[in-house]
């Protein structure tokens, strides 16, 4: 990630940096905003220091996620052209060693360069909730490009790690994972092969892959997931997950001739026009 930029004014705090892997990834800059917080009725016309930076840059996509209850600070972004997405959650399983997991036939191991072209084909027909596949100003294609991009990433990361999930020969599902100091395992990305779905490895492969972490020494296990994405939400669920509250995901995206709404946003007050 490239160094951060601030715009730091008694209305308005906001940080961002370029998303360079997403900037390769789609061919043109990708500005990412890590923090904002509206702090007085002028925000608006702080905000306008950013979008200058941004033109400067010819970005063409811009996302910004905020907790839920952020409702000054979501305004602000939909009245500068950004559009709501999704609702993302970051479930949670802690006390790791005293979960009761069944013994399986499923194995876990460390992707080698040979598995990598069956998981990049999991990983290019797998995800089709995420912002990236569900935003409709967004090539499909370049989702699929990410996630493939993504797992051969992870197959040498100094941090991250490629994991199958076998029965047997048949490789079932595939995990990133990463080992965090406070000794959390964080699951970066994960699915089921599309040609296993329906058939019981969903929560075979989540609990395969959770006694992989307990035995790796973690204490806790958490990852992100999409509020759309009801089907795996209910299987955390049924895994003992908890759900802190979500964060609202929004996009802005350059359009050809794209005309902005001509409001201003006003903490407090009626929205006003320009």
């Amino acid at each position: 990630m490239a160094t951060a930029e601030t715009i730091d004014t008694p209305n308005l705090l906001l940080a961002w940096s370029e998303a360079d892997w997403d900037s390769a990834i789609l061919g043109y800059p990708v500005l990412q905003i890590a923090h904002l917080e509206v702090r007085g009725t002028d925000a608006d016309k702080d905000f306008t220091a950013f979008e200058a930076a941004r033109d400067g840059m010819d970005a063409g996509l811009v996302s910004c996620r905020l907790p839920h209850d952020r409702l000054h600070e979501s305004m602000l972004l939909e009245v500068h052209g950004f559009r709501f997405i999704e609702m993302a959650y970051h479930p949670e399983l802690g006390h790791l060693e005293n979960i009761a997991l069944p013994d399986d036939t499923l194995r876990v191991a460390r992707a080698t360069s040979q598995d990598l072209p069956e998981v990049l084909e999991i990983a290019g027909n797998a995800f089709r909730n995420e912002r990236f596949h569900v935003d409709p100003r967004l090539d499909p294609e370049l989702g699929d490009r990410r996630y493939c991009n993504w797992v051969k990433s992870s197959l040498d990361h100094p941090h991250q790690l490629l994991e199958v999930v076998r029965d047997g020969k048949r490789l079932v599902a595939f995990f990133v994972t990463e080992m965090l100091e406070d000794g959390t395992c964080y699951w970066h990305l994960n699915a089921v092969a599309p040609n296993a779905q329906g058939q019981g490895y969903g929560r075979r492969a989540w609990q395969a892959m959770l006694r992989k972490a307990r035995q790796d020494g973690a204490r806790h296990v958490q990852t992100c997931i999409v509020a759309r994405n009801h089907r795996v939400l209910n299987l955390y669920a049924r895994l003992g997950f908890l759900f802190p509250p979500p964060l609202m995901t929004f996009h802005w995206v350059r359009g050809p001739g794209e005309k902005l709404p001509d409001f201003a946003y006003h903490p407090h007050k009626a929205w006003a026009p320009k």
